[in-house]
């Protein structure tokens, strides 16, 4: 009987740990998301930018000759932070950069007085540039590529509306379109131009649509759309399904990446 409480304890370890230890158990390694950006941080993870458009309001304000401040925070391939702690005055912009977390880095921190930041975009890359600065310092602040050329292999497939019933796959060559009047139009062998698989890669990447997404597939109203995104890019795959209804941050972010897509594809109908 004494050996009984060693039993408990070892059961209680083994549900704690690996959720159940008979055949009915399931093991899910842990994961843990990368930080979120901050109202006032602008994360850049290899390309991947979290919160870019408050760096477009720093860019507009510094312009407009107003008071601001706001952090880039660009990640190393090992996952140290580097920081870049921008501040206009209203005359000058000091960038503070900040590698002390750096493993492999210099492991200081340098100030640079600069007079403008400038944001250049095309529908391949988009470039942040500090002009003015030091000749010690590069002016390129970011950089971010969206051309789909560079890509190994890149196809996508929307399914959105009541039921899903319209599809946009690039993959298979098929666009299906369901019409007003309850008809519906199917065209195989359907392609995108490069100018337009630009465009849409470009969404992608401003939606960040590599980091992972709390979308909801529930809804309430009686009348919304259903949406589903399937992305395969060189050896990898993303998926998402969410809903009208989703009005968080992720939710409107992906259907206004959806709604952009369909603009994008209806121009060559």
């Amino acid at each position: 009987m004494k050996k009984r409480p060693l039993l408990f304890v070892a059961l209680a370890i083994c549900i704690l740990l690996f959720g159940g230890c008979g055949k009915g158990g399931k093991f899910s390694p842990s994961y843990t998301e990368p930080n979120k950006a901050s109202h006032n941080e602008v994360i850049d993870r290899h390309g991947q930018v979290e919160n870019m458009e408050r760096l477009d309001s720093f860019v507009e304000r510094v312009q407009a000759k107003s008071k601001d401040k706001v952090r880039l925070i660009r990640y190393t391939i090992e996952g140290d932070p580097i920081y870049h702690d921008l501040d206009f005055d209203g005359t000058t912009l000091t960038l503070t950069y900040d590698t002390t977390e750096d493993k492999f880095g210099q492991g200081e921190v340098t100030s640079y007085k600069c007079k403008s930041i400038q944001k250049q975009e095309s529908d391949t890359e988009t470039k942040y540039t500090l002009e003015g600065c030091p000749k010690e310092y590069m002016g390129e602040l970011l950089y971010i590529s969206h051309d789909v050329e560079q890509q190994d292999y890149f196809a996508f497939e929307l399914k959105y509306g009541e039921d899903k019933k319209n599809e946009i796959d690039t993959k298979e060559q098929v666009l299906t379109k369901d019409l007003p009047n309850g008809e519906t139009m199917n065209i195989s062998d359907f392609q995108l131009s490069t100018d337009q698989m630009n465009r849409i890669y470009k969404q992608m990447v401003y939606a960040n649509y590599l980091q992972p997404k709390s979308l909801s597939n529930s809804c309430k109203d009686k009348s919304y759309d259903m949406y589903e995104l399937n992305v395969w890019i060189n050896d990898g795959e993303r998926s998402y399904e969410w809903t009208s209804c989703d009005q968080s941050e992720d939710g409107l972010e992906m259907t206004n990446l959806a709604q952009t897509i369909v603009e994008i594809v209806e121009e060559s109908l």
